[in-house]
């Protein structure tokens, strides 16, 4: 494992709390769960049949501005999703 790798992972906190997807459509915001966040992107669990476009916002804090991000992977419930601007 490269050094950059251990240090990433040493900042990556385990979260596993409520936020929110923010999107631009009707549907306003739906509710995930952050498993693990970094500084780069985060780990979340979405409803399994929640269709989302590439890039969203996702909320941590109710009805706070989101941090728009992009999907990175998805897998069932699971998603990772990488921030696209800086904190």
């Amino acid at each position: 494992m490269r050094i950059k790798q251990k240090r990433a992972l040493r900042r990556m906190r385990r979260r596993h709390q409520r936020a929110w997807l923010v999107l631009d459509s009707v549907e306003g915001r739906s509710e995930c769960e952050v498993m693990d966040i970094s500084s780069n992107g985060a780990r979340l669990v979405i409803a399994s049949g929640l269709t989302l476009p590439k890039r969203f916002g996702v909320a941590l804090v109710p009805n706070s501005p989101p941090r728009e991000c992009e999907r990175v992977w998805r897998s069932g419930e699971m998603m990772g999703v990488r921030f696209t601007e800086p904190r």
